[in-house]
């Protein structure tokens, strides 16, 4: 449970602010702390540097080796390396440094036993009186330095972790704040079941990524809802339309077995079979629109010329309606072969179902589309029904259409190839008879 916790989003964001805080405040100690120590030394060396220089200037002044020091820490030292002048600070010592200057600047001593345990920078300066050459050795202690470093880290010490403390919670708070909107999508989804596709998670008011990401879900579960009522009225048409004449052949078959004497066997048999053949069309059709409804196949080049000519030939083959082709013009698109061909092959169904003699098929193209018409000489759709009849098991007129076979599905997966390609479906007016139209999107085929 602790692995999950610490896997969260909120601890990871809070632990990743407080991590990155923590290095910024660490570079950033570490740049104060030195800067300190550099502007508070070289104070103490320009201090340092500006008492040598003085005293030099008194010595030249004077004329002399003698000058009042006083409680100063400055040396005046000979050639020889002897003291002949010192501050009482320095009485009785040495001088502070074994060289005669250079010019190369102040020089750091740790403990030079002017104090015990206290680090001075002393400062060189080479001067002539009268005949003698002397140096000049000045002092500065670099106590205020090392105490204002030891306060300066002192405080940080403190006041780091306490700032740290203040942006983790701060990091904890503003995290929650944004990811409660993501938690109260999470509960809502998780508690989203099979029938409950009409709720819908909470929309924050800003226009930020968490309020696309719940509009974009709103809308996933739109697409879902509509996809499961659309499919919860596919089974119940089709449970219907296969009901009706499942019972008529059960009722025929027990009225046959109950009067066995006085039944027609072969007209039964006769009845059956063209009923059950319906049933298996429709069925065929019933699986089609399954496919349909999940992931498309794989397109490639259709000579869709090609698949018209090979199925209004077997539609004339039948010899039951003429067949005529105008205008036609050759075409290719990407597409799927087997759908396309479906899609022809119910369009020409439909014409030969309702045609009186003649069914007329044009294919032309125009402003990068393809356009196929079909067209028979029956009795016509009324503008009313033109759309509904792409809808799934919708019939104009029940009775004459069960009896020629139809279901009510060829329209509707006309519409469905069509618009799988990118394409659509239509009837249009026309003087006489029923015009259906299939633009589709040639493509780069």
């Amino acid at each position: 449970m602790a692995g999950k916790r610490l896997g969260t989003v909120r601890v990871r964001l809070t632990v990743l602010a407080v991590l990155v805080v923590g290095l910024g405040l660490l570079a950033g100690s570490a740049v104060v702390v030195t800067l300190v120590r550099q502007n508070l030394t070289a104070n103490a060396e320009n201090l340092a540097q500006q008492r040598a220089r003085d005293t030099a200037a008194q010595l030249v002044s004077a004329r002399t080796t003698h000058v009042p020091l006083g409680t100063a820490l400055v040396q005046v030292v000979d050639r020889n390396g002897r003291v002949i002048a010192a501050g009482s600070a320095l009485a009785g010592r040495g001088p502070l440094l074994p060289r005669w200057p250079d010019g190369s600047g102040p020089v750091i001593l740790a403990n030079p036993g002017i104090e015990e345990d206290h680090d001075y920078t002393v400062a060189s300066v080479a001067v002539t009186v009268g005949f003698d050459s002397l140096a000049v050795y000045a002092a500065s202690s670099l106590d205020p330095a090392t105490e204002a470093v030891d306060a300066t880290t002192s405080a940080l010490m403190i006041s780091s972790p306490v700032l740290l403390a203040g942006i983790a919670v701060l990091s904890w708070l503003l995290v929650g704040r944004t990811l409660r909107p993501v938690e109260a999508m999470r509960r809502e989804v998780a508690g989203i079941g099979a029938g409950e596709l009409a709720r819908r998670v909470p929309e924050p008011a800003a226009a930020d990524e968490v309020g696309l990401l719940s509009r974009t879900m709103n809308a996933m579960l739109g697409r879902l809802q509509s996809s499961a009522e659309r499919q919860s009225r596919f089974v119940a048409d089709a449970a219907h339309e296969l009901r009706s004449p499942v019972s008529g052949m059960l009722a025929r078959l027990e009225v046959g077995l109950a009067h066995p004497d006085r039944t027609d066997w072969l007209r039964l048999a006769r009845d059956t079979h063209q009923e059950a053949a319906r049933l298996a069309a429709m069925t065929d059709e019933l699986l089609v629109l399954s496919k349909m409804d999940g992931i498309p196949g794989t397109t490639g080049p259709v000579d869709l010329d090609e698949l018209v000519l090979a199925e209004t030939e077997s539609l004339g083959a039948r010899g039951k309606v003429r067949v005529e082709l105008s205008p036609f013009t050759p075409a290719r698109l990407p597409g799927r072969p087997d759908e396309l061909r479906r899609l022809i092959r119910n369009l020409l169904d439909n014409a030969e179902r309702h045609a009186t003699s003649r069914v007329v098929v044009g294919l032309s193209t125009e402003d990068g589309h393809v356009e196929l018409t079909v067209t028979d000489d029956g009795a016509g759709i009324p503008a009313a029904e033109r759309e509904r009849v792409f809808d799934r098991f919708h019939r104009l007129d029940a009775a004459r259409t069960r009896d020629s076979g139809g279901a009510g599905l060829g329209l509707a997966i006309v519409r469905e190839v069509a618009a799988g390609h990118g394409g659509s479906a239509w009837v249009a007016d026309s003087p006489g008879g029923a015009e259906v139209h299939v633009r589709l999107p040639r493509g780069r085929a």
